[in-house]
């Protein structure tokens, strides 16, 4: 059967029923283009008594911010197709982009002045809003953060799902700033519906918005002296794990079974990165002896790096995004996309999207998708 066929199509002969049961198995995915095949499907999946179907993941790389629609360009890697995806225009996302996202749980700008896309820093005793991304539901009032000086926020850590409709559904915000020389961490607990000043970070100018949650504690990455630190999320204490290794570029870390990983631009002396290489944190035994050991190298010879460099070679930089074992990687020079999945060490250069318009941002957040990104924008 051929849904796209313009005869009349026989599934929708087939009782109501049989139509929601076999509609239903479908993943998010392939629900998404039938939405436009007919009106008679789009009103079945958009029904409010349609089965949710389970969370689909997929890599919000790419904006576009052309009013009035703005769209993200996204990727699915399980079917390896890209997808233009409207923002609902009741979303705070709709005029920011988050500044930290978990799951479908997304930390940004309550309400800007206008359309702020760009600021990586929260304006002074500017609100904040949690929203579930493409979800209907209403967005969730979050105070200033305590006003010190060029306040950051780089993580948002949900206790289970949250769907921000009930009391029961908590999560922390993680962010820093700088106060008297020093850089300061600040927590916000939804339970206690406020800030809280956490301790100083032992770095000398930030910490990098890469993150990677494990076993309780979140890891970042601050500068300089490059090193990996660790914020446990119970004594609210921070901890030097180890330094980077030298000539790094473009680095960033994530989290895949328990394990620390971490993406670096192998950096030449004249600036120029030449190779991709990807570490595993070896805690050693006692977990004492810790060590950054190479699992995995993309060389600048290599056919999906100079895919990557649209035949150049060589880069000066790139973007990430991580989930799931699976690693983004944007180069902002050629708008080409490359994946890395930890879980075989393979390198796969993304076709390139036909949806780009004229005029992109780098997104880089993932969210898994249900039920949400099937309603109609603005519902």
């Amino acid at each position: 059967m051929c849904l796209s066929d313009p005869s009349p199509f026989p599934f929708l002969s087939l009782p109501i029923e049989l139509q929601v049961r076999i509609l239903s198995l479908l993943p998010v995915s392939d629900l998404l283009p039938l939405l436009s095949v007919s009106h008679g499907i789009r009103s079945l999946i958009q029904s409010p008594t349609f089965p949710s179907p389970p969370p689909d993941l997929f890599f919000l790389l790419l904006s576009s911010i052309d009013p009035p629609y703005p769209k993200l360009l996204s990727y699915h890697p399980a079917s390896r197709r890209w997808f233009s995806l409207p923002i609902p225009s009741h979303s705070p996302l709709y005029h920011s982009c988050p500044y930290a996202t978990s799951s479908s749980l997304a930390i940004t700008l309550s309400s800007p002045a206008g359309p702020d896309y760009e600021h990586e820093y929260v304006p002074p005793e500017a609100s904040l809003a949690a929203v579930r991304m493409f979800s209907s539901l209403p967005s969730r009032e979050i105070p200033p953060m305590i006003p010190l000086r060029y306040c950051y926020v780089y993580a948002v850590i949900p206790d289970g799902d949250v769907s921000l409709s009930g009391p029961s559904d908590h999560f922390r915000i993680l962010g820093h700033s700088y106060f008297n020389h020093g850089i300061f961490s600040q927590v916000y607990d939804s339970r206690l519906g406020r800030w809280s000043l956490t301790g100083k970070i032992p770095c000398q100018t930030g910490v990098c918005k890469n993150t990677a949650l494990v076993n309780g504690s979140l890891y970042v990455l601050a500068f300089p002296p490059y090193q990996l630190l660790k914020f446990d999320l119970t004594s609210y204490t921070w901890e030097i794990i180890l330094p980077m290794p030298e000539m790094i570029m473009s680095t960033s870390i994530f989290s895949h079974d328990q394990n620390i990983y971490l993406v670096m631009g192998f950096e030449e002396p004249d600036g120029i990165i030449t190779a991709i290489r990807v570490h595993i944190l070896d805690w050693g035994e006692n977990r004492e002896s810790r060590e950054w050991k190479e699992i995995s190298v993309l060389s600048g010879m290599e056919e999906a790096f100079v895919g990557f460099t649209d035949g150049a070679c060589w880069l000066y930089g790139f973007e990430t995004v991580a989930q799931n074992g699976l690693v983004c990687l944007h180069s902002p020079y050629t708008s080409r996309v490359l994946l890395f999945d930890v879980r075989d060490r393979s390198w796969v250069l993304l076709p390139r999207c036909s949806l780009e318009p004229e005029y992109t941002m780098w997104y880089g957040h993932t969210t898994e998708m249900g039920q949400e990104v099937l309603r109609p924008v603005g519902a």
